[in-house]
């Protein structure tokens, strides 16, 4: 069971990873508003403690001013060596899965739902009213500072994307959140955009045990009997974000390429 100790009596080892400081300020910003969720690692060491993992979280602790933090605290007998401590930071590291772009959707939206449940009923001349997807959105956004909007993704662009991906019907989202497409936004929002039933359909030829489909385009197409639709070459879609470049971007690229245009110079020459 977690306990509260004292912020100034932790330790933290060399050779940490740097913290990203918009990180700490983002977890600040939850600490502020919903606390300490999930306590950090420690291990006893006579009068003071030794940190595990949690070195975020106890960053951004210390940026809120708290005296105390959660902590769960181990002996020092409870490790065998430096060596299996510094592993259980990295495997703790490790097993944090990152969540897909379905996932993350569904999170957003879902935090969403509860925000406007819990904070956003305007009142105008005594009577509420419900406020509006865009006020709703545009509150929620601008709940978090600057830094959490960048880190966590939250903007009202994303926060309509991600409702709009939630909207999947939730069988359709349990049969691919295991797949591909699950981590590809533009996908997820092709799918989104059909009829439950044909999002059934599109899914079921996706995740085949030997896919039949590579794209929702391509599932569509089978679906509807008209041919697949043409994929761009690499080199068109490169092309493309080339020509928007500035001078300065171009430049950058040529340097970073130099040794093929070189070669590709040399094979024009007569």
């Amino acid at each position: 069971m977690p306990t509260k100790i004292a912020i100034s009596a932790i330790d933290i080892p060399t050779g940490r990873r740097r913290l990203d400081p918009a990180w700490v300020e983002t977890l600040a910003d939850l600490f502020s508003n919903q606390g300490q969720l999930s306590p950090i690692e420690v291990i006893a060491d006579g009068t003071r403690f030794r940190l595990v993992f949690g070195h975020h979280r106890l960053a951004a602790a210390k940026s809120l001013g708290w005296a105390e933090i959660d902590a769960i605290t181990k002996d020092a007998e409870a490790f065998a060596n430096q060596a299996e401590i510094t592993l259980r930071e990295i495997t703790e590291n490790l097993a944090r899965r990152e969540l897909s772009a379905l996932d993350r959707a569904v999170d957003i939206a879902r935090w969403r739902e509860i925000y406007e449940a819990t904070h956003l009923l305007n009142k105008k001349g005594g009577r509420p009213r419900k406020l509006s997807e865009d006020e709703t959105s545009l509150k929620f956004e601008t709940s978090f500072s600057e830094a959490a909007q960048k880190v966590l993704g939250i903007s009202r662009a994303a926060i309509f994307r991600s409702l709009q991906i939630a909207s999947i019907e939730a069988e359709v989202r349990e049969l691919i959140a295991l797949h591909a497409i699950a981590d590809n936004q533009s996908e997820l929002q092709a799918l989104a955009a059909q009829q439950p039933a044909r999002q059934a359909d599109i899914a079921a030829l996706l995740t085949a045990a030997s896919p039949q489909a590579n794209s929702v385009a391509d599932a569509v197409a089978i679906l509807d009997r008209t041919p697949k639709p043409a994929v761009a070459p690499k080199w068109e879609k490169v092309a493309g974000a080339f020509s928007q470049l500035k001078e300065s971007e171009q430049d950058r690229f040529f340097a970073l390429h130099e040794a093929a245009i070189q070669r590709w110079l040399k094979g024009r020459q007569p």
